[in-house]
């Protein structure tokens, strides 16, 4: 997404987070990567991961290279603040956490069952988004806003595998590796043209 602000970083603590997901968290950005779901865009690459935890989430940072991520590009979200406009979102990490962080959050509170969320882009999901009947937003991606999150939080409520219109795809499980399978599936259904 574009870098437009929805929330406000604020750093409670610049350490890299040592929480039992970041093993598995980094294992598989870098299996994203892999796949060519994670593209390039300059300093870092698109997409991002995320695994509950018991006070937030534990999300890849911003502008973060999916193929050489340590714990030092990861922020774990610790609390939530409503400002007058926007949000604050208070993390610990050396890094602040991705633009998608609140819409992840978002997720987490409509989604008690889901432990981990992937976000990655597949062109190919892209193409055959309506064919396949994958639920769409129809707010365009291309710009981060309010409104985006709120329509996405709201399919990611009845919905495991969502697309984010003209940008990329949301992959919802309890543990990362079972979100991990989903997006394989669809993966594989897209790249098939079809069921």
């Amino acid at each position: 997404m574009a870098a437009t602000e929805v929330f406000e970083p604020a750093c409670r603590r610049a350490a890299a987070p040592n929480l039992p997901a970041t093993e598995a968290l980094i294992a598989a950005a870098k299996s994203l990567h892999a796949r060519g779901l994670t593209p390039s865009y300059g300093p870092g690459d698109h997409g991002n991961l995320s695994c509950r935890t018991p006070d937030g989430c534990l999300i890849t940072g911003r502008e973060t290279p999916k193929d050489a991520l340590r714990s030092e590009d990861l922020a774990h979200v610790v609390g939530r603040e409503q400002l007058a406009d926007r949000a604050r979102l208070v993390y610990d990490g050396c890094r602040r956490p991705s633009t998608d962080a609140l819409m992840h959050l978002e997720i987490y509170a409509r989604r008690p069952d889901i432990g981990a969320i992937i976000h990655g882009h597949d062109g190919r999901a892209l193409a055959n988004a309506e064919r396949l009947g994958l639920p769409i937003t129809r707010t365009s991606a291309r710009t981060n806003s309010l409104e985006l999150i709120e329509e996405t939080a709201a399919l990611c409520a009845r919905h495991d595998y969502v697309i984010l219109r003209d940008h990329g795809f949301l992959a919802l499980g309890a543990t990362l590796d079972a979100a991990d399978q989903l997006l394989q599936r669809w993966y594989q259904r897209a790249s098939q043209g079809g069921f």
